[in-house]
């Protein structure tokens, strides 16, 4: 039987794929909607990298702040750091993509560039567990 770190952390994993598997699903099938997508994605990245840091027996913040949670993470494993410039992009969309601002729509672009950060922190994330 797995510890209860593991089976927490595999929640974590189980709701990250399912944000991310959505925006996927979403990208093919709509010609709009990209800051959705880009949201979706931005949660999807926040939750596998609390799911690895659960897994590693450590507490996350309760924050949304990727940048913050990457930090974290490299202090588990410095390989994180490689993602830095990525989380960067996906954190500056979280409050302005949640709530009315004057950011501006996203493009069909930004959006597969989103995804594909995400399935890369998800691969990443899994290949660390290991």
């Amino acid at each position: 039987m797995r510890n209860s770190h593991e089976r927490i952390a595999a929640e974590w994993f189980s709701k990250a794929e399912s944000d991310l598997n959505f925006a996927k699903a979403s990208f093919k099938d709509f010609d709009e909607f990209y800051s959705q997508m880009c949201l979706l994605c931005h949660d999807a990245v926040e939750k596998f990298l609390k799911g690895f840091i659960i897994a590693k027996g450590r507490k996350p913040k309760k924050i949304h702040d990727i940048l913050v949670l990457l930090k974290e993470c490299q202090k588990i494993d410095e390989d994180f750091a490689s993602f830095a410039q990525e989380c960067r992009i996906l954190n500056r969309y979280y409050t302005p993509l949640k709530y009315p601002s004057y950011f501006p729509p996203l493009s069909k672009e930004d959006a597969e560039r989103a995804i594909e950060t995400a399935a890369k922190i998800q691969e990443f994330v899994t290949g660390a567990l290991e």
